[in-house]
């Protein structure tokens, strides 16, 4: 099959990848420039700050096996298994209510794992779909759907993936509506709701590398400092800063740059005033951070035979990395046992 997927998160790069390795004609639709959705990381005065996630912990052999495989390839390492905590008053160098599972991070950023998954399908990057058109069973020539491009150019398929947020889904299920039976997925993917964060990157020229990997904050306009440098080689200190959900919601339509003073400001309250004195600085806006309610399925199918479509993501299964990772392996699983005639 030729299939789209719309959506360069973990969950459709795993998807493509393992069904394009039995076969499948495999293209990924994505509106950034990055790949991997919260998997982002940018570069800060030549060091490579995870400014989505920050790291991830392992909890199903599905998951475990693929971070397995990218330990002993060196694209992940293991970081830490215990985290500091803020209090809302003091910082402890261990959190107390931690269960000190074993976290893990990217040698060089996290971004690199979705770019090593991209290898196996082709990546349409800076593009946009628009919409959806079910062209159907009595279609000639042409394929079961044409995803609609914002350039007004189109992509047409076999099988559609979208591994997008639910928002975004959402919308692209409405355009094709009156022509498919989407409207019981409409009805599901319509009430969840995320969580959104601002996440602040920062370097800093004189001072000496924190000692800590991370702290979890409570009481605080912070959700939470990650010790970025403890992950690299290098003797620079640079930070990452994540906000709480309530705090994005009460300043979403500030600027960028009240945003970051305000974030600076509560980080000087736990780790010192030197926090205030970045040499540079990138904020990232996550509007869809974080699913507050996922579906318990790991992914949903339209139940049109000739014209496959389904949806995976964070939003399936649970609202973590694995979560996301799982829903895409499980589809890919299920597709390439379903389909199986078809690359015969």
């Amino acid at each position: 099959m030729v299939i789209g997927i719309i959506g360069a998160s973990i969950s459709g790069l795993i998807a493509g990848k393992r069904l394009a390795e039995t076969g499948h004609d495999v293209t990924v639709i994505e509106k950034s420039r990055s790949l991997g959705g919260r998997l982002k990381t940018v570069e800060l005065d030549s060091l490579n700050l995870d400014v989505g996630l920050t790291h991830f912990d392992v909890s199903t052999n599905t998951f475990g096996t693929f971070v397995k495989q990218q330990l002993e390839k060196g694209s992940v390492q293991k970081w830490t298994k215990d985290f500091g905590l803020y209090d809302g008053m003091e910082v402890f160098d261990i959190d107390p209510n931690s269960d000190s599972r074993q976290r893990y991070t990217g040698t060089n950023g996290l971004q690199s794992l979705a770019e090593s998954m991209s290898r196996w399908v082709d990546i349409k990057s800076e593009e946009q779909a628009g919409g959806l058109t079910y062209i159907g069973p009595d279609r000639g020539k042409k394929r079961s759907w044409m995803i609609n491009l914002t350039d007004i150019s189109v992509f047409e398929c076999d099988a559609v993936i979208l591994a997008t947020s639910a928002v975004q889904a959402y919308g692209l299920l409405q355009t094709a509506q009156n022509r498919t039976e989407s409207r019981r997925i409409i009805r599901h993917i319509d009430d969840i709701r995320y969580d959104g964060c601002f996440s602040l990157a920062a370097t800093y020229d004189s001072q000496e590398v924190p000692d800590w990997k991370g702290i979890e904050c409570e009481k605080s306009a912070l959700k939470w400092i990650s010790n970025e440098s403890s992950k690299l080689d290098t003797d620079k200190t640079a930070l990452v800063i994540q906000s709480t959900p309530d705090f994005y919601r009460k300043h979403a339509q500030k600027s960028e740059e009240e945003v970051k003073e305000m974030l600076l400001e509560e980080a000087s309250n736990i780790i010192g005033s030197w926090v205030l004195r970045p040499q540079s600085t990138h904020i990232e806006n996550w509007k869809y951070f974080k699913t507050k309610n996922p579906i318990n399925e790991y992914f949903m199918e339209l139940e049109l035979e000739d014209a496959p479509l389904a949806l995976i993501g964070d939003y399936l299964g649970g609202s973590s990395l694995e979560n996301a990772f799982v829903s895409g392996y499980n589809l890919s699983e299920y597709w390439n046992k379903k389909y199986t005639e078809v690359t015969a």
